[in-house]
């Protein structure tokens, strides 16, 4: 059954409609993002919320939830001060996966600066190397 969604349901879904469409155009997605209390930040929280919209980034089946956007890559940059990305406190990785996963994109590749209270800048510049090994190229166009 087919339920139309009233007028003002669909002025409240118009920011969710853009972030959508966005993710929607793009092969890659770049989330830059730091963590704060060894998750994510609020504004990354409502992004997710935003884009996980059933019937148009995932769907329920009868074998659970399929994701709906396929063929994309997806990096994801982590900055954090104390916290170490893959430790037991971070909470923000596995979380970040399982969101990309659920709405489809399982080409994932996560680049990061962790620990930086205590980095000498020497983890910080293997980083912006990384960084531009992957998106400094005259074939990648970055928007």
């Amino acid at each position: 059954m087919i339920v139309k969604k009233t007028f003002e349901q669909k002025e409240a879904l118009k920011l969710s409609d853009t972030i959508v469409e966005d993710v929607n155009n793009h092969d890659t997605i770049v989330i830059s993002t730091p963590i704060y209390n060894f998750s994510a930040p609020a504004v990354l929280k409502a992004w997710a919320d935003m884009v996980a919209r059933v019937n148009k980034t995932f769907s329920y089946t009868e074998n659970g939830p399929v994701g709906l956007l396929k063929d994309k890559k997806a990096y994801v940059v982590i900055s954090s001060g104390g916290t170490k990305v893959g430790s037991e406190i971070d909470f923000f990785t596995p979380w970040m996966k399982h969101f990309l996963k659920f709405i489809g994109i399982t080409d994932v590749e996560f680049i990061s600066a962790d620990q930086l209270m205590s980095d000498d800048g020497t983890k910080l510049q293997l980083v912006k190397n990384q960084i531009d090994e992957l998106f400094v190229d005259d074939k990648k166009e970055v928007a």
